[in-house]
């Protein structure tokens, strides 16, 4: 393989000069000589690569790769494997907002498994700075229970206005009982955060939660976003520090996961999306 000192390496045995990683580069990182045909990265731009990964996409023959991926190729797909739009419409439009899970725990591989595919959610400038704190066992989701509860109760004793927008003083009450209002005894919980700078540090969050939810759902798993303990989080450094989640980040979602106790088989119906449709000057 070619060496180089960039963060993109082509071999030249396999490439065949097409181009496509030149012109599909979003940062006009790699140049393709067209008098030459010769093919690699730009003298002078190449370190502005962000390891997107459209040139290693897109390369028909494997020629490309990006020093940050120490070396791993891409992983050649068929289209003919993925799913239509069919597929992907009864999937996104079956997904249920789940609260109430079995016993049964999550088992730790499928954990791993979902948030291994949140790297492919799209993120801002592929700055990819999500980063996740899975809660995998239910007596580890009791104990941020616990001290969402006590957010709460603070809240309640400092009459806060979420009290009456979230209906805290009721949620403790049921809690204090023996009811679980605030993550619906699931066993476990996935929390995704990000640095307060950044091009687009919460919207790749939500980006990156919704993505699990739609996995987990194909899954055969149940999901539900959990906003007392987003806001706990955020609000209660005792949970912060449990959890592990920097003062320097915000927490932007929290998804409960677990196995339904409910199985839904039909489709509600939606009110449509108000759209306006640009069509000309």
């Amino acid at each position: 393989m070619q060496v180089s000192k960039t963060p993109i390496a082509i071999d030249a045995e396999k490439c065949v000069a097409c181009g496509l990683c030149a012109a599909d580069c979003p940062l006009g990182v790699i140049v393709h000589k067209k008098t030459t045909g010769e093919v690699g990265p730009h003298p002078r731009r190449a370190e502005r690569c962000f390891h997107c990964g459209h040139c290693m996409a897109i390369c028909p023959t494997g020629a490309v790769t990006l020093t940050a991926f120490e070396g791993r190729e891409a992983t050649r797909f068929r289209r003919k494997d993925l799913p239509g739009l069919d597929a992907a419409e009864a999937l996104m439009q079956s997904r249920r907002s789940v609260r109430a899970f079995t016993e049964q725990a999550v088992e730790r591989d499928m954990l791993e498994r979902l948030v291994d595919l949140t790297a492919y959610a799209p993120s801002g400038h592929n700055e990819r700075r999500v980063k996740w704190s899975m809660v995998a066992t239910p007596e580890a989701v009791q104990r941020v229970v616990a001290h969402a509860a006590d957010w709460m109760q603070e809240k309640v004793d400092e009459k806060h206005p979420l009290v009456q927008q979230l209906h805290l003083r009721g949620v403790v009450r049921a809690c204090r009982a023996g009811s679980d209002l605030i993550c619906r005894n699931a066993p476990a919980l996935a929390i995704a955060y990000a640095p307060r700078e950044g091009a687009t540090p919460g919207e790749d969050a939500v980006v990156a939660a919704a993505h699990m939810e739609l996995a987990a759902h194909a899954a055969g798993l149940g999901a539900c976003w959990a906003g007392y303990v987003t806001h706990a989080i955020n609000g209660h450094a005792p949970l912060r520090q449990y959890l592990g989640v920097p003062e320097e980040c915000v927490v932007h979602a929290v998804l409960m996961l677990g196995h339904p106790e409910r199985r839904f088989g039909a489709i509600p119906p939606r009110m449509a999306p108000d759209v306006q449709w640009i069509d000309g000057e």
